[in-house]
């Protein structure tokens, strides 16, 4: 009597594990399902769905690199430009890439971004001096974080953050090049106004990674709240052959964040130029 006892307790007790092993395997594909239905979570109310491509246009050789990183603490997204100038310019937007992807994934940085921006950006220029020597290598490089609610960026040349809400594209950060240097110094008391008007079209760049005077990257001074139904876009310069009223009738259309930028790279491609720019976007679109 006392093995049937025993025997039958232990069979209730494989029937309990089972049942819960059962149960925690039919949460996980929940979970999972839900990730791929919704988007991911990024610890706040909303949730986000994300999407990214890019043409070769019609250069030799691809110099952009952008990635985008899902962790508990926050979302990263970067997008890097490689200076096709400059030899290598592919080597350095990668350098910069996985140098902001190996400090996100390090630790929680969304306790002090201002030092994760600034000490990413002082890295990838570093390593890129360092690989390159006495030859030159540069990349451009914009990157955002999403926590909770809100929205860090920093920059550094001539990528683009925006936000497309309600509508409209809003521009985010500023491009760092002579005709905007030359716009601060006139309103610095600097330059004069005619310095200004004869270097509208200098789209040289003052400021990017790789560069022996960089000094520190442009960032925000607070953090942009987000709202259900934004999309955070993320691009190259290359994506400019589209007019704003051609971006937003593209991100006004109901339809994933990945179809978006499929969609966009698509009328990039379309888009009838004898030269056109290698061409990336990341986008990030709140539910």
């Amino acid at each position: 009597m006392q093995d049937i006892f025993t025997d039958s307790r232990v069979l209730i007790a494989l029937a309990i594990a089972l049942g819960i092993i059962f149960v925690v395997l039919i949460a996980c594909i929940l979970i999972r399902l839900s990730r791929n239905h919704k988007g991911y979570g990024f610890g706040g109310k909303f949730t986000v769905d994300v999407g990214n491509a890019q043409t070769i246009g019609t250069r030799e050789k691809q110099d952009d690199s952008f990635a985008t990183s899902i962790t508990e603490y926050g979302i990263l997204g970067i997008v890097a430009d490689g200076i096709g100038g400059y030899l290598n310019g592919n080597l350095a937007s990668r350098i910069t890439v996985d140098t902001f992807l190996d400090e996100f994934e390090k630790r929680d940085v969304t306790e002090n971004l201002n030092y994760y921006f600034q000490k990413s950006a002082m890295l990838s220029n570093e390593r890129i001096r360092d690989e390159f020597g006495e030859a030159k290598g540069g990349t451009t490089a914009v990157a955002v974080v999403l926590k909770a609610d809100k929205m860090f960026w920093t920059s550094v040349g001539d990528s683009n953050i925006s936000v497309f809400r309600e509508g409209r594209i809003i521009a985010v950060n500023r491009k760092e090049n002579v005709k905007n240097w030359l716009e601060d110094q006139y309103y610095a008391g600097s330059v004069r106004r005619e310095d200004v008007l004869s270097s509208k079209a200098d789209t040289r760049l003052v400021n990017y990674l790789g560069y022996d005077g960089f000094k520190k990257a442009d960032e925000s001074d607070r953090p942009i709240f987000l709202k259900k139904k934004d999309k955070i876009l993320l691009y190259s310069d290359g994506v400019e052959v589209l007019g704003q009223i051609e971006l937003e009738t593209i991100l006004s259309k109901k339809m994933s964040a990945q179809k978006t930028a499929d969609e966009i790279i698509n009328a990039v491609n379309l888009k009838k130029k004898n030269k056109k720019d290698n061409a990336t976007i990341v986008i990030f679109s709140i539910k």
